[in-house]
């Protein structure tokens, strides 16, 4: 059995919360979440990937290792803070710009781990837990309720194989499920 690290709805809500007020970064989270991606995958994303031609806001992103090109329809509130975020820039715009250094450039992996470490602290989350990656972990266990297929095509995985391993739980989770189902026929018999 495969332990799979991801955030329940709480710690989403916690780290989200936490993170609200600096623009930029709330944003990188909101979009790594709710769209199951590596944070290899938000950093490098150009505004000319956001079709905002319409009432809705499309999200074109290109998936890493392997994975299918996706595009997602944003939520309601994510479309809007996009909107907001990229209006006046170019296509070929970085919405996450590197530093002085980087001039013309996005921000690294470096960057987008650090925030999302400062965030997880302020939030509680443990940090033996704490990676960006935790947050495509956690998009998929929150999409898994709809089936496997739904979480494959979210995350943009080829085979069904690679989304199969959401069905893993954690050994914790095992053993609170049977103390929840087993324990109350125990005790009402002795």
């Amino acid at each position: 059995m495969t332990d799979i690290n991801y955030l329940d709805d709480i710690q989403i809500k916690s780290l989200l919360a936490v993170a609200r007020s600096h623009r930029r970064d709330y944003l990188m989270l909101l979009l790594a979440y709710q769209l199951g991606l590596r944070a290899m995958e938000v950093c490098p994303m150009q505004a000319g990937q956001f079709d905002t031609s319409t009432d809705k806001v499309f999200l074109t992103v290109v998936r890493l290792k392997g994975s299918k090109k996706t595009r997602h329809e944003l939520a309601p509130e994510t479309a809007a803070l996009c909107r907001e975020y990229i209006a006046g820039m170019g296509p070929n715009e970085y919405l996450f710009k590197g530093n002085r250094r980087t001039a013309g450039s996005h921000i690294g992996y470096t960057t987008f781990y650090h925030a999302f470490l400062k965030y997880a602290k302020k939030a509680g989350i443990p940090l033996d837990i704490a990676s960006p990656h935790i947050l495509k972990h956690s998009a998929a266990m929150g999409m898994l309720p709809n089936g496997v297929k739904m979480v494959q095509e979210h995350l943009g995985h080829k085979s069904g194989n690679s989304s199969m391993m959401y069905l893993s739980v954690k050994r914790s989770e095992v053993d609170a499920a049977a103390h929840r189902s087993l324990v109350g026929a125990v005790g009402a018999s002795a």
